[in-house]
């Protein structure tokens, strides 16, 4: 199994210095966020021409683009923003069409106004499913025209909070086109990050969603009663288990690793994750 990361968590100015620090910390692929390498292209570049340049510098790096950023607030409570918000979607598959990538990562999205990470008691109402119903019908519809596939995962903060809505949300849909992104870290609810809990949480989320994953994050948890992550190794997730389920669902891509919060620490989760898909 191969090693990536997400390229949010390693902060370069162009395609060329993120992509060399990313070789040179021993990853081959990578979830990226295109955006801040467009922004400002070298020469007042155009878009095409941008792109092309990233996708120069991740083959010159031996670097493969697996995924390609695309989150937004699926529910944000201002249709009219979320309108807006959701042509970061758009642009994102203009990208990953370029980087010749298949997958596109979506965030399902929170009530909350003030961040996409936090919860909302509103998440609950039958209003804000409606509204991420709406919000993926639209997020296939440009998934079709451009060839791509989407990604989401559970997410403790967000409308799709457990597997089972994970679930429910693929068969609402039925398409070969959405597919899951498997951070187990993600898994936990308030009160189960605990040793005793990890393999039964994996084993849920795995029968439920197995099937359908296309990528898989490495995002550790803390123990505790709340929710805060950490990278690999320094958590709870048992890894070897977890690559163990990824092999029976036929699951053949790399391991994301992600909740990297200094750059310091990347050496020591890549020896450590090494070690264990080694040791398989």
């Amino acid at each position: 199994m191969k090693l990536g990361m997400l390229t949010g968590e390693l902060r370069r100015a162009t395609a060329e210095e993120l992509f060399a620090a990313v070789e040179g910390l021993g990853f081959s692929e990578v979830q990226l966020e295109l955006e801040p390498l467009l922004g400002q292209p070298a020469g007042g570049m155009d878009s095409d021409a941008a792109l092309r340049q990233v996708a120069e510098r991740a083959r010159a790096h031996g670097v493969a683009v697996t995924a390609v950023g695309g989150t937004y607030n699926m529910i944000h409570p201002d249709a009219e923003l979320r309108q807006r918000a959701s042509q970061h979607l758009t642009r994102a598959a203009i990208g990953a069409v370029a980087l010749d990538c298949p997958l596109v990562t979506l965030c399902t999205g929170t009530r909350n106004t003030g961040s996409m990470w936090r919860w909302h008691d509103d998440n609950l109402l039958p209003a804000a499913w409606d509204d991420l119903l709406r919000s993926m019908e639209a997020a296939l519809e440009v998934a079709e025209r451009h060839d791509l596939l989407l990604g989401i995962e559970t997410e403790a903060s967000n409308v799709v909070n457990t597997p089972e809505k994970t679930r429910r949300l693929l068969d609402t849909f039925a398409t070969p086109r959405l597919k899951v992104i498997m951070d187990v870290a993600n898994l936990f609810q308030a009160g189960e990050a605990h040793p005793a809990n990890v393999r039964s949480i994996i084993d849920r989320g795995m029968d439920l969603l197995g099937a359908d994953i296309q990528i898989a994050h490495g995002k550790d948890i803390l123990e505790g009663d709340g929710l805060a992550f950490t990278h690999a190794g320094n958590g709870i997730i048992d890894w070897a288990y977890f690559a163990q389920r990824l092999r029976e669902v036929g699951y053949t891509g790399g391991m994301l690793v992600h909740g990297i919060k200094d750059e310091g620490y990347f050496p020591g989760v890549v020896a450590y994750m090494r070690g264990i898909l080694q040791g398989l």
